[in-house]
């Protein structure tokens, strides 16, 4: 039986998320359209433009994304509860910026103000906006219904954009979250759009790499997110180390049984409580399944003693991929 997502989402207690949308009819409407040859990846562009904004607005911190064709994914860190430390002025101008329009353009200055002014005034609708800003659904509404308005005036048709609601995983500790970004900085490689990291456009390795370039002393510090600071969280993990571990997941996954895994690899994994042996595998299939939570087991027993249930879904791939419970 599915699991309202209410239940899934903690309201109260900050963590990491993977979420994934798709677009309706599993079709190429971010991509090329194989049958009349015009080209969308402007929406992709539109998408990741959004997804940045949105993360500095709202209380998420964005770690690792990639826009498919159909389909897109984010791991997120959402602490729920940091809006209730925003002042007035904060929250009223972070709605404005998550509604932009006509009081955004020269001219409308004072316009502006004034709705500014008037939302500060106005106690419930405050209270209301800093729920929403803590809120993961909300999140995605905000990134999802305004591309799907564009694409569908781009179109001029109606109707659905997206599948269905956005599916979202917990990810209950610091390795599954690893392991969950490697898996969405891959998907290029995967799905046989790219051979080479530097190749993936559209995604949050690209744009790490591009940082590096620009700041290589960012090779030897904890990996941080590449949109938003709620509260500095880190991933323990230094970069240098993260990026060596997905140039060789990916030349793996093109050369099968080619790239040997390095030792100081192994290593990592090993003190990430991951079986070395099995996490190729593992994010290959990060989602086979369709779990609600994602860690090792004690995590995963843990959730389900807060859902009052016996059991949850990703019990036998917790076993199967860590070293420990």
């Amino acid at each position: 039986m599915a699991i309202p997502r209410k239940y899934l989402v903690d309201s109260e207690t900050p963590g990491f998320y993977h979420c994934i949308s798709r677009c309706v009819r599993r079709a190429f409407l971010c991509g090329e359209d194989l049958e009349t040859g015009k080209n969308y990846d402007h929406r992709k562009v539109w998408l990741e433009k959004r997804m940045l904004e949105l993360a500095s607005i709202f209380s998420v911190e964005l770690y690792a994304y990639a826009i498919m064709d159909n389909h897109y994914h984010l791991v997120l860190y959402l602490d729920p509860i940091a809006p209730l430390n925003w002042t007035d002025s904060e929250i009223a101008e972070k709605w404005l910026l998550t509604y932009p329009g006509r009081l955004d353009a020269p001219g409308f200055e004072l316009q502006r103000e004034l709705k500014k002014q008037a939302i500060m005034a106005d106690k419930k609708k405050l209270q209301k906006y800093r729920q929403r800003f803590g809120s993961l659904s909300w999140f995605m509404s905000r990134l999802n219904e305004p591309l799907a308005k564009t694409s569908n005036a781009e179109d001029s048709v109606s109707g659905r954009f997206w599948e269905s609601r956005y599916t979202s995983v917990a990810l209950l500790d610091e390795s599954a979250v690893l392991s969950c970004m490697a898996y969405v900085d891959l998907n290029p490689i995967r799905a046989g759009v790219v051979q080479e990291l530097q190749a993936s456009l559209y995604t949050s390795i690209s744009k790490r790499l591009k940082n590096l370039s620009r700041k290589p002393e960012l090779l030897t510090s904890p990996i941080s997110s590449v949109a938003g600071c709620v509260n500095g969280r880190v991933v323990n993990i230094q970069l240098k180390n993260y990026v060596e571990l997905v140039e060789w997941a990916g030349k793996s996954i093109v050369h099968p049984n080619k790239a040997k895994m390095p030792a100081h690899i192994k290593t990592l994994l090993t003190s990430m409580n991951l079986q070395s042996d099995n996490w190729l595998t593992q994010i290959k299939n990060f989602n086979k399944g369709s779990p609600h939570s994602i860690g090792c087991l004690a995590k995963l027993q843990d959730k389900a003693e807060a859902l009052k249930k016996k059991w949850i879904k990703g019990v036998s791939a917790s076993r199967k991929y860590y070293l420990r419970a």
